[in-house]
């Protein structure tokens, strides 16, 4: 019994460590992340999404799904964004979180449209994301997961694989530098849809105030730059200006307060 238990953690340890050692390696570069073109991110993305299902509710809704879409459509449209691009849906789960996936995929959970104290807040979770995609963080990232490296090449559908993968992708963070780069095209996207950006940054502020810095919230309030830089950065990129409402107060008050 003990003979076992030694090979067994022996093998663990072998496993860890060649399991980092391959994380470590620069797969984005020797893969090149360019090479997941736009027709395999979106299988990819749909791949995700169907993943997703197996676990989580979609909210199918007719009106949620128009109020959500209207949102994005106005945001895609005055930024000159291709709207059939990007695909927003909207999924029954108790944490606040989004997230974006290959293929222009973005989810959002139920928890964080009930988080949101208006309209504009989600308008700005839902423009940081795009941000992340229209960036291209989204396939550089994906590149430098291994086992992706792996599906992609050749061409799997495992679901116990690709579960994995999904939770890698949704508790996983990006870089400073990605990170900060879509806070900035939140704010120019969220401006120039006559949408005020600024409570982006008291979204950043309440995340903070309420959870901290605990794993597994929205993996853009935890990573590095902290919350309180992040929303320092926002109000100081937002103009001091008068906008519109992101939804029509009765949209909005449907939305908010429908029973996922």
């Amino acid at each position: 019994m003990k003979k076992l238990l030694f090979q067994f953690t022996i093998l663990a340890v072998v496993f860890a460590g060649a399991w980092y050692a391959l994380s470590q390696l620069p797969w984005s570069k020797w893969l090149h992340a360019s090479s997941f073109n736009k027709k395999r991110q979106e299988k990819l993305g749909e791949l995700f999404i169907k993943t997703h299902r197996l676990d989580k509710k979609e909210i199918t809704n007719d009106s949620v799904v128009y109020i959500i879409n209207s949102l994005k459509n106005n945001i895609c449209m005055a930024n000159h964004i291709d709207t059939g691009n990007i695909k927003v849906y909207v999924f029954r789960d108790e944490q606040v979180n989004a997230f974006a996936l290959p293929g222009g995929s973005i989810v959002v959970n139920s928890a964080l449209i009930s988080f949101c104290d208006s309209p504009d807040m989600l308008a700005g979770v839902i423009a940081h994301e795009i941000g992340h995609i229209q960036n291209g963080h989204i396939s550089k990232r994906m590149a430098k997961e291994v086992g992706l490296s792996i599906l992609m090449m050749f061409g799997g559908e495992n679901m116990g694989l690709l579960k994995e993968l999904l939770r890698s992708v949704t508790s996983g963070k990006f870089d400073r530098s990605q990170e900060s780069e879509a806070d900035q095209s939140a704010v120019y996207y969220l401006d120039k849809t006559n949408i005020n950006p600024a409570p982006l940054a008291d979204f950043f502020e309440k995340m903070g105030k309420t959870y901290g810095n605990m794993p597994g919230m929205l993996e853009w309030v935890n990573t590095h730059p902290n919350a309180k830089e992040r929303t320092s950065m926002v109000r100081k990129l937002a103009k001091k200006k008068t906008y519109r409402t992101a939804l029509p107060v009765g949209e909005w008050a449907y939305l908010h307060s429908y029973n996922y």
